[in-house]
C-alpha cells in the first residue's frame, strides 16, 4: 500500500497521545484532505464560470427544481437558508450579469418568479458538467465497484451523523 500526507501525521499524533486510534485518526484526516482538495477544485470551476458558490447554488435550483426554472425568491431564500436582504443582493448580481429576470407570477398579482435565462441554462449547465467531470477524474483511481463501496460505507457514517443531529443536515 503506497502512503500519503496523511500517514506521517498519524503516526506522529498517535505517538503522542495514544488514547487516538490511527485507523479513525487516518479515515477522518483523509476525508478532511480530500474535502480540502474538492473544495479547491469546485471553487476554482465556479470561479472559471464568473460565479461564486451561492449563485451556483441559486441557479442550480433553479435549473433543477422546477420545469419551468422559475421559483419565488421566498423559495429560494428558504431553500438556500438566506435572509431576504441577502436574497436580492444575489438576485440583484445574477440579474446585471443577465443569469436571472425577475418576471411577474401569473398566480400573484404581486409576486414575483425569479427565472433562469439562456444565458443562465447555459452558465450553469457548463459549470455543472465542468465540475462532473473534474470529480470523475479524482475519483478514476478507484474502480466502480471500489466506488460503490466507499459510497456506501460513507452515506452510513453520514446518516448516523445525521439522524444524530438532523436540524444540521444538508440538503
Amino acid at each position: 500500500m503506497e502512503s500519503d500526507s496523511i500517514d506521517f501525521c498519524t503516526v506522529d499524533i498517535t505517538g503522542h497521545y495514544p488514547q487516538i486510534d490511527p485507523e479513525v485518526e487516518g479515515v477522518v484526516s483523509r476525508m478532511s484532505t480530500i474535502g480540502t482538495y474538492l473544495k479547491r477544485t469546485f471553487d476554482d470551476t465556479v470561479s472559471d464560470y464568473g460565479l461564486n458558490h451561492g449563485e451556483y447554488r441559486l441557479l442550480l435550483r433553479l435549473a433543477t427544481r422546477t420545469k419551468d426554472h422559475r421559483m419565488s425568491a421566498g423559495d429560494l431564500s428558504r431553500m438556500l437558508a438566506l435572509s431576504s436582504g441577502a436574497m436580492t443582493n444575489r438576485l440583484d448580481r445574477l440579474e446585471t450579469a443577465g443569469l436571472i429576470r425577475r418576471v411577474p407570477d401569473p398566480r400573484d398579482r404581486r409576486g414575483v418568479l425569479v427565472e433562469l435565462t439562456e444565458q443562465g441554462k447555459e452558465r450553469i449547465d457548463a459549470a455543472v458538467i465542468d465540475q462532473a467531470a473534474k470529480e470523475i477524474d479524482s475519483l478514476s483511481v478507484l474502480t466502480a465497484k471500489e466506488r460503490s463501496t466507499l459510497n456506501n460505507l460513507l452515506r452510513k457514517v453520514l446518516s448516523s451523523l445525521e439522524a444524530a443531529e438532523p436540524h444540521r443536515a444538508a440538503g
